[in-house]
């Protein structure tokens, strides 16, 4: 019988942090919910569960992933999306759920979710890629995640510039951590702040004109700063690079982190990018899945 939530929730070492995540997602409405999966994608050799999750979650150990990978964020979101639907036109799961392992639901996120989406087939949180919510649908119109993207970095911004373009409509990213926004006037609380480190950053400007400041997300804990600190240098530098070879002439000006990777502009959310003008192919990697989306040639895909 088809599920009605897949959640896929992805974890490297924090573990701490992700049974905080399990509480707190058992303790919020999706309890209420029936039919309903959780999955965890651990990409690290040392794990644990505390024992009152053990039989609750199903763990996927991706023992072919070193310790010291930068980790591939987009392989894991296609991976969740590959096994919660494992097909498009018949797919496994009504929803497919995304998640960070430090995730914080609102108590009620799920019946929030479900009330967005009798309108919404795409619905992204407030802090990134940090809670998103799929149905078979959306993915056909938007396409999976762009695994040339293999570390951490600019691979939401990259997905959802494409909902924006293919899936305009049928979209709500409230992602306003980055200042990346489509048709979120009405969104439901589903990811909050509360419990982890979130700070307003304020210019002296604002500080001397009373403005309210920007929020950034900070580390939570030594252990979190250490892995953060492993995921600059090369890593960044190559994501950025690709990003902006594969936007680069499809719109007015050249990309750039702010107004594509932050802080949509109007313009830029009424007049997309053409991705039809990219110099990018996209190959193939998931045939059995990927000949579902549609319009593959605008997707620059290699038919």
């Amino acid at each position: 019988m088809m599920k009605k939530f897949k959640v896929y929730i992805v974890t490297y070492k924090r573990n701490e942090i992700l049974n905080d995540t399990l509480k707190n997602l058992f303790e919020s409405d999706f309890s209420e919910i029936q039919n309903t999966e959780v999955n965890i994608i651990n990409n690290h050799t040392e794990f644990y569960l505390d024992e009152e999750f053990i039989g609750k979650v199903k763990v996927l150990h991706n023992v072919l992933r070193p310790n010291r990978s930068n980790g591939n964020l987009a392989e894991n979101w296609n991976q969740a999306l590959l096994h919660g639907f494992k097909d498009l036109n018949n797919p496994d799961s009504e929803y497919v759920v995304t998640m960070q392992n430090d995730t914080v639901v609102h108590k009620n996120w799920c019946s929030n979710l479900l009330e967005m989406h009798k309108k919404f087939n795409f619905i992204v949180g407030k802090f990134g890629d940090n809670l998103v919510s799929y149905t078979p649908e959306s993915v056909k119109r938007i396409g999976i995640w762009d695994e040339n993207f293999s570390g951490v970095q600019y691979k939401e911004a990259d997905y959802w510039i494409r909902a924006l373009i293919f899936n305009k409509e049928k979209s709500c990213i409230n992602d306003t951590l980055h200042g990346l926004e489509l048709n979120n006037q009405d969104a439901l609380p589903l990811d909050i702040a509360e419990g982890r480190n979130f700070e307003i950053e304020k210019t002296l400007k604002e500080k001397i004109l009373g403005r309210d400041g920007v929020l950034k997300r900070r580390a939570d804990d030594p252990e979190h700063k250490e892995i953060w600190s492993t995921r600059g240098g090369i890593y960044k530098t190559c994501a950025w690079n690709y990003f902006e070879y594969k936007w680069s002439g499809t719109w007015v000006s050249e990309p750039a982190k702010s107004g594509w990777i932050k802080n949509w502009t109007i313009d830029f959310v009424n007049n997309p990018p053409d991705m039809s003008r990219s110099k990018c192919i996209i190959f193939f990697k998931y045939v059995y899945f990927e000949k579902d989306i549609e319009n593959l040639q605008a997707k620059k895909y290699l038919v």
